[in-house]
């Protein structure tokens, strides 16, 4: 059958044709709409799976500053605990007490050490054995010889060159290595001048050397200098006095205690006296002058340590020297006083030079 369609008739079948059309459109556009909402979807998945990441990195950045924050805190609080503890130690080291003790205050000069237990029955036979030089120049005068008398009495081997100034002088300068030498000048006029020189001489090698000299005073600028500076004492003044038959010649012990009061020999004591140089020089009084070791040992006011002395120990022990005349005291004084030189200066001499 054939159909024609007039326009009547396509105004009749018109709502035929447009239905599919439509439908067409509709599903087109359906289509188009879900493809939409997919990508929509889809974007929004993406944003917030970056957001999700972004959060995560900003998480992960604050902890790792987090972390480095608490590092540094750390390092702070270990740095400061550590300052502390150097401070601490630092402290506790400054108020450690010293180990040496504090020197002596130099007041004085020192006495020589004591020998040790063991070496004094050594240094004694040694002393008995000692090689001495005599010279006294009251010899051949008919004075007393107190210093002969003192070395017989006390048990010594001597070489007594008497008042003989060449002998002495010769002995002096020989090859022997005396111990001890003996320069008692009590008249004045016998030993000065270069005899000083070869004392000292003796003094450097090691002897022991004991001097009586009343009138030093008159020496002290010439050849005598020497050992007197190397002693560390000078001339304080003269004893003098213008009526000497009203003199006190007391001499009183400045160092009570010294061997030179005790040892061999005690109760020595020089306050009984008789004047017996009719003169009014009556010697010298001695000052220490800080050169040396030099210590007073006996002095005419028992209250000066520093001056008025009469009798000076100095250079380790090993030399005496006396500025009065024995003769103004006791025999029996002079004579123990005289012993306790020998004894006293040997000691050291044996002491420091062996």
């Amino acid at each position: 059958m054939r159909i024609s369609f007039s326009p009547q008739g396509l105004r009749d079948y018109k709502w035929l044709v447009l239905p599919p059309l439509l439908l067409i459109v509709a599903v087109a556009c359906f289509s188009s709409g879900q493809a939409d909402q997919s990508l929509i979807q889809t974007q929004t998945a993406l944003q917030v799976q970056l957001t999700l990441q972004a959060q995560q990195m900003n998480q992960d950045a604050q902890e790792t500053a987090a972390a480095f924050e608490r590092t540094r805190i750390a390092q702070e609080v270990q740095a400061t605990v550590l300052a502390e503890q150097a401070a601490q130690l630092t402290q506790q080291a400054r108020q450690v007490a010293p180990t040496n003790p504090p020197p002596l205050p130099p007041t004085e000069a020192l006495p020589p050490l004591p020998p040790s237990p063991a070496s004094t029955v050594d240094i004694e036979q040694k002393i008995k054995n000692a090689k001495i030089l005599l010279f006294e120049d009251v010899a051949g005068t008919g004075i007393l010889e107190y210093y002969q008398e003192a070395l017989e009495s006390g048990g010594y081997t001597f070489k007594d060159d008497g008042s003989a100034q060449g002998w002495f002088k010769d002995d002096l300068l020989s090859s022997t290595e005396w111990d001890l030498i003996i320069a008692a000048s009590e008249s004045r006029t016998k030993i000065q001048g270069e005899f000083f020189v070869y004392l000292l001489e003796q003094i450097n090698r090691g002897a022991a050397v004991i001097i009586e000299h009343w009138a030093l005073d008159e020496l002290s600028q010439g050849r005598v200098a020497p050992l007197l500076a190397k002693c560390g004492i000078g001339i304080y003044r003269d004893w003098y006095f213008e009526d000497w038959w009203l003199a006190d010649l007391s001499v009183y012990p400045l160092l009570p205690d010294h061997p030179l009061f005790t040892t061999p020999n005690k109760g020595v004591s020089l306050r009984n006296f008789s004047v017996f140089w009719e003169t009014p020089d009556q010697g010298d009084l001695l000052k220490l002058t800080g050169s040396g070791d030099a210590q007073l040992i006996a002095g005419t006011i028992a209250t000066s340590k520093s001056d008025h002395g009469v009798v000076a120990s100095c250079i380790e022990g090993r030399v005496i020297i006396q500025t009065f005349s024995s003769h103004n005291y006791r025999r029996d004084m002079v004579t123990s006083l005289i012993q306790n030189y020998v004894h006293y200066t040997l000691t050291n001499r044996f002491l420091y030079q062996p």
